[in-house]
């Protein structure tokens, strides 16, 4: 009886070794993503930030966490699940603002609204922002 008791109690240990290690292997390959995503518009000020709308994608808008980061030219919000880029040329940016409201929905945090001109038709993404106020400087 023993034998059988030890026999499951090293099968879960394993299990529960091998999800950890997946689990490991997912958070460096996100990060992994995350890094050459930001370095490929020479990011040089970045930090967390969640999605919380953007007027393109109306029909699914599926808010959630990522990395905000701003470079010389282009603005870049990437997105960990489900996988997805916002990206804005700095020159399209026309206003940054805050609100609590957002394409009908609210929060119960400011939200940094980006809108941009991109070719002809007006656009605007809504993120969570640690620091706000350095966001809208930087953007401005």
């Amino acid at each position: 009886m023993l034998d059988i008791v030890l026999i499951v109690l090293a099968v879960l240990g394993a299990l529960v070794a091998l999800a950890i290690l997946v689990g490991v292997a997912r958070v460096l390959r996100m990060r992994r993503r995350l890094r050459s995503r930001l370095s490929a518009v020479d990011a040089r000020e970045s930090g967390p930030a969640t999605l919380f709308g953007w007027a393109a994608d109306r029909r699914d808008q599926r808010p959630g966490p990522g990395m905000l980061g701003l470079g010389p030219d282009a603005l870049v919000f990437v997105q960990l699940m489900p996988e997805r880029e916002v990206r804005v040329d700095r020159s399209a940016i026309t206003s940054v603002t805050t609100a609590r409201h957002f394409m009908g929905r609210t929060s119960n945090r400011e939200l940094l609204v980006v809108t941009w001109d991109d070719n002809g038709m007006g656009d605007a993404a809504a993120f969570v922002v640690n620091d706000l106020a350095a966001w809208r400087d930087r953007l401005s």
